[in-house]
């Protein structure tokens, strides 16, 4: 049986005196896309941090690849929240790539590096920039391209290593509409290879692309599928799918859009979403 590539039991963390999160367990198999869901200070970044080692647990434990956060090193790959380029920084797209392959130790530092060394360096980052569609734009300053282009040089410098794992948080935040479906897409080719967890607010790029869904409030809640059903919904959005205007999220065919569950709310649309409303064709649905 191989080993899980993440393994959390009782976990919680808490910053002074409030517990952001609180009883966390999960098993996570090797191979898998797992969407991480949850509303605002939710403590779905949280979760990340634990699992790279930047924090520590207030209780409970953590095991990512069998082993201790921190110390699978070049196992796993990272891209954080916030990846801002300033104008002025004169760095080149494969510049940024071969960053990703840099390790404690001046050594690394490139000016120690034997030709063969630097050679092989640019190699493997040709080919992760190759791998997430970006490679004719290597020489390019990293500045001059599209917010969806620097994502996937991001993507690029995070995978550079051959990670087995591969953390993101909130890839998809900072593009645009299309660039999203095409970043998700990139994502689903490389888990054929590396296990992935994303935190996302956007679940309408998770449906059909993600293997499993957590939903993170204080608590987590796991699902072995990706399917938005009312119930997953509401833990991953903390409002009641029992009050309000109850929503799932599709993402399917060139353009994902919404499907409003036939309801009766008066505070949606004055009721107009009702089973039998004329408002809409098709019993009260409409994309």
């Amino acid at each position: 049986m191989s080993t899980p590539a993440l393994e959390i039991s009782d976990l919680w963390f808490a910053y002074e005196d409030t517990r952001v999160l609180d009883g966390v367990s999960l098993t996570l198999p090797v191979g898998e896309f797992l969407a991480v869901l949850g509303p605002n200070g939710g403590g779905k970044s949280t979760l990340l941090r634990l699992m790279l080692g930047l924090v520590e647990p207030g209780g409970g434990s953590v095991r990512v690849l069998g082993q201790a956060p921190g110390e699978a090193g070049g196992r796993i790959g990272y891209l954080p929240q916030f990846t801002q380029v300033s104008a002025t920084f004169p760095i080149t797209v494969l510049g940024a790539v071969t960053l990703g392959l840099i390790r404690p130790g001046l050594r690394s530092l490139g000016g120690f590096l034997s030709r063969s060394e630097r050679r092989h360096e640019r190699e493997v980052s040709l080919s992760a920039l190759e791998r997430v569609g970006m490679v004719d734009q290597a020489e390019r300053r990293l500045s001059d391209l599209s917010g969806g282009q620097r994502q996937r040089v991001f993507i690029a410098r995070a995978i550079v290593s051959g990670p087995e794992l591969l953390l993101l948080d909130e890839p998809t935040a900072s593009v645009d509409g299309r660039s999203r479906q095409e970043l998700m897409a990139l994502l689903s080719r490389l888990n054929q290879d590396m296990t992935i967890v994303m935190v996302s607010h956007d679940m309408s790029t998770v449906d059909g692309c993600v293997t499993s869904i957590a939903c993170v409030n204080k608590g987590l809640h796991f699902h072995a599928d990706s399917r938005m059903t009312p119930d997953i919904l509401a833990q991953a959005t903390g409002v009641d799918p029992h009050v309000g205007c109850p929503v799932e999220i599709f993402a399917h065919g060139p353009v994902p859009h919404r499907v409003v569950h036939d309801h009766d709310d008066p505070n949606c649309c004055g009721g107009a979403h009702a089973h039998g409303s004329s408002s809409k064709p098709g019993g009260g649905q409409g994309a």
